[in-house]
């Protein structure tokens, strides 16, 4: 773990991105845990994801998710 975050910048989860994440659930249809990367991503401007757990390729609200396992 100290390793991944001296390499990257963590984000604090903040109640503005649960709410944003609520409205991700209600919107999108996510689960509530995949609607905080999203949100956390959308409201600090992180263009991509790196994840299983989104069709890789789909852009939601200029969100990218990336499937790293998929060729």
């Amino acid at each position: 773990m100290r390793n991944y975050l001296a390499a990257c910048h963590a984000v604090d989860i903040t109640r503005l991105i649960s709410l944003e994440a609520i409205r991700g659930v209600e919107t999108h249809h996510f689960g509530f845990w995949d609607a905080q990367i999203w949100a956390t991503a959308r409201l600090n401007q992180i263009e991509e994801v790196y994840t299983e757990d989104f069709a890789s390729g789909a852009t939601i609200e200029g969100v990218r998710f990336t499937n790293p396992f998929i060729n």
